[in-house]
Parts: C-alpha cells; sequence; structure tokens
C-alpha cells in the first residue's frame, strides 16, 4: 500500500502540473488542494463557461479520457496508480485542453 500511494501522489502531482502547463490560458482551475495530504488521487476541475457534463462526454467520445461529471461545472481527473501511467496523465491534460478550445466560447 505504502507503495500504490507514493506513485498515486506522483501520477496526480504530475497531472497537476500538466494541467497547469497545457491548459493555461483556458478557462479552467484546478481547485483540489495543491497539498498532496490534503487531497487523494482525483483531481477536481472547474470548467467556466461550458457544463461538466458536456465537457466529460466530449472527453471520452473525443479523446477516450474518462472524466466524472459534478454538475454543474467541475470535472474530476483521477489517475490510478495500479494502471495509470504518465502518458496518461498527459494525454488527459492535452485532451481536456483540445476539449476547450473546440468547445469554448
Amino acid at each position: 500500500m505504502t507503495a500504490l500511494r507514493a506513485k498515486s501522489v506522483r501520477l496526480t502531482r504530475y497531472l497537476e502540473s500538466m494541467l497547469d502547463e497545457v491548459c493555461v490560458d483556458r478557462p479552467m482551475r484546478v481547485i483540489t488542494p495543491r497539498d498532496p495530504d490534503q487531497r487523494g488521487a482525483q483531481l477536481s476541475v472547474l470548467i467556466s463557461g461550458l457544463s461538466a457534463d458536456d465537457v466529460s462526454a466530449w472527453l471520452r467520445s473525443e479523446h477516450g479520457v474518462i472524466a466524472d461529471a459534478r454538475h454543474p461545472d467541475v470535472i474530476r481527473l483521477a489517475p490510478v496508480p495500479m494502471y495509470s501511467t504518465y502518458t496518461d496523465c498527459l494525454r488527459a491534460a492535452i485532451s481536456l485542453a483540445n476539449v476547450l478550445d473546440a468547445h469554448g466560447s
């Protein structure tokens, strides 16, 4: 369990950094605490101007990325340490940027 938690912290930190980098200047903001001791493996992302249900559906249908929708405007991304990779995290961040670019106002 210790190794899984350590990998979870690393993956989530990487996903957070990729969202910060790839989605800069886009209408989104990570609202989960930055401190790994105050969060689990998921990141909640506030999306401005689009519904969480739509963003989640577009991520899945257009990019194969699964994001949980929290009505009205939050999606959750959660890298799972048993099978998610750093490449998966990068792909999720790029996919979110693409969805925001394609469907944002």
